[in-house]
């Protein structure tokens, strides 16, 4: 099974040669211009640590108005940019105060014409609030360029704010006019219309244009809605002249696999559009990808939301393309090899960074890490089961091979009833979790989950108890471990030395496992050796 280790593929050299491969590439970049070289070679190298430095009058001002662009300076790597415009950015689910950990856009030539950053004039950094595996943003924009998909570059940086270390961040190009010379290499000096889908907006809305010379009243965009609702017989001729239909179904099977449920398939939402002057037709661009692989399980004909994806759909040769793009990308990008091989590079990048933090961000991010390779495995796991494909072969021999015991983390107290004391501490020389029932009835909880694939697991542990006293008929009393949802196999109460537990459960399917270890009980205490508590395949 080995779900949890490092992907299989993360070998030193693998790693350097995925990399150099990437550069090699331009990161889907067109011609290596010099400029464009320098954008590749930021997302692509070592971790930049960007020093940004806001005058106090100025952060007052993001205080009060976060979204007004202010003067910075800010190094990169030790070079220095003065006057950089910067604001806070972000939604109900990111958006953080200055004094927190905001995300922030930079736009480097705002009040300096012409001043770029490694080529590029605007970049965000995204505080990933929402993706504590800083992974998503990564996989997705890599999952979309390697398919045809424009999408901003994605990296990750280091961040210190006004002398404070806010560690690592999600780092990303802004949509520009670069970008758009990049993505759409046409020649024409006149770029079409590049609009926003702002936040829950649809197409049958007004959005805001951000850049662009076409149409100033919004006629592509009424030709688009038009063409997506013509009755079903024409439509597909129709939406072809204004639409890049095979890009659209391509975006939305990478949101279907990936489980994108924010973006604009399935929520109408993280989403721009372009109009490209040269073949006339609509581009959507994915962005906000930050919330991905939430549910193993879900359909990969999901309920779409979005009023194109809807109509697009509703027509049988589109609906037959969909599912043809699905099972391409399953057999070519959307395969264990694919998406492990680049963790691997994330986690060869970033753990050097986190590690000389001295935040927590490191070991919590080891945890989510973990977890969203786990989750990932459990996906591609699914989606083949639902479109009938064989097993993913770099899965299926992963599963197949030893799995020795793995040590459990992340355990998060849970007091539940009563009164408890719940801390870490040094019992008999062991790094223990400790449990105090200190009133009549209280029941007390440590937790972890993880994604695990079908099979016969043993949860292994060792635990001691000290005048443990339990109610009769209290159910399940005592000390124990167990999973979520189930019944303890063994319990302790009483006085007892170190003693070995166990609790034995099997999975028909993937599914998230949250373990418990436990106190029910009026008084006493109980421990639990951390460096015992472990997960085997039986």
């Amino acid at each position: 099974m080995r779900m949890s280790m490092r992907p299989p593929c993360a070998t030193v050299g693998v790693v350097w040669i995925l990399l150099a491969a990437w550069l090699a590439a331009g990161a889907g970049l067109h011609a290596a211009s010099g400029r464009e070289a320098a954008a590749a070679a930021l997302f692509a190298g070592p971790v930049p640590t960007f020093e940004i430095t806001v005058a106090p009058d100025d952060a007052d001002r993001l205080r009060h108005e976060p979204r007004s662009y202010v003067p910075a300076e800010v190094r990169v790597d030790g070079v220095r940019y003065t006057r950089v415009g910067i604001h806070l950015k972000g939604a109900a689910g990111s958006f953080r105060d200055f004094d927190d950990r905001p995300a922030l856009t930079l736009n480097f030539d705002k009040f300096v014409k012409g001043q770029r950053c490694s080529g590029l004039e605007k970049l965000h950094l995204n505080n990933s609030a929402q993706d504590d595996s800083l992974t998503s943003e990564f996989l997705a924009s890599r999952l979309h360029r390697e398919a045809g998909v424009p999408t901003a570059l994605s990296g990750h940086a280091r961040v210190r704010l006004n002398g404070r270390d806010l560690g690592v961040y999600v780092l990303k190009e802004g949509y520009d006019a670069f970008f758009l010379r990049r993505q759409f290499p046409s020649g024409n000096p006149a770029p079409g219309n590049l609009y926003d889908g702002g936040f829950l907006q649809d197409v049958d809305a007004r959005l805001e244009r951000d850049t662009g010379k076409g149409p100033a009243d919004h006629s592509d965009l009424r030709a688009l809605r038009r063409a997506a609702t013509t009755p079903v017989a024409k439509r597909g001729a129709s939406l072809e002249q204004v639409l890049d239909v095979d890009r659209f179904l391509t975006c939305l099977a990478i949101q279907a696999l990936t489980d994108d449920w924010d973006g604009y398939g399935r929520n109408r939402n993280n989403y721009r559009i372009y109009f490209d002057p040269v073949s006339g037709r609509a581009v959507f661009i994915p962005h906000g990808m930050d919330q991905l692989f939430a549910d193993p399980g879900a359909p990969v004909n999901p309920d779409w939301q979005g009023l194109i994806a809807r109509r697009v759909l509703e027509v049988p040769e589109f609906r037959d393309r969909y599912g043809r793009k699905l099972t391409n990308l399953l057999e070519r990008q959307f395969t264990w090899q694919w998406m492990s091989n680049h963790l691997a590079l994330v986690e060869a990048q970033l753990l050097p960074v986190l590690a000389g933090n001295s935040s927590e961000q490191h070991p919590s991010w080891s945890r989510e890490f973990r977890k969203q390779s786990n989750r990932i495995a459990a996906r591609i796991r699914n989606v083949r089961r639902q479109l009938g494909l064989p097993p993913d072969a770099a899965l299926a021999a992963m599963q197949s091979a030893p799995m020795p015991p793995e040590p459990l983390t992340g355990w998060h107290p849970r007091p539940q009833q009563g009164a408890a004391i719940l801390d870490e501490r040094t019992e008999d020389g062991r790094r223990t979790l400790h449990l105090e029932a200190r009133r009549r009835g209280t029941v007390a909880s440590y937790r972890t989950s993880q994604v695990l694939p079908p099979g016969e697991y043993v949860l292994e542990g060792l635990a001691r108890t000290k005048s443990l006293t339990v109610a009769p008929g209290m159910p399940g009393r005592g000390a124990g471990l167990r999973i979520s949802g189930a019944d303890r196999q063994q319990s302790l109460s009483g006085d007892t030395d170190w003693t070995p537990l166990h609790y034995e459960f099997e999975l028909e399917d993937d599914a998230e496992v949250e373990f418990v270890l436990e106190i029910r009980a009026d008084r006493g205490e109980a421990w639990f050796d951390l460096d015992a508590l472990r997960l085997r395949r039986r």
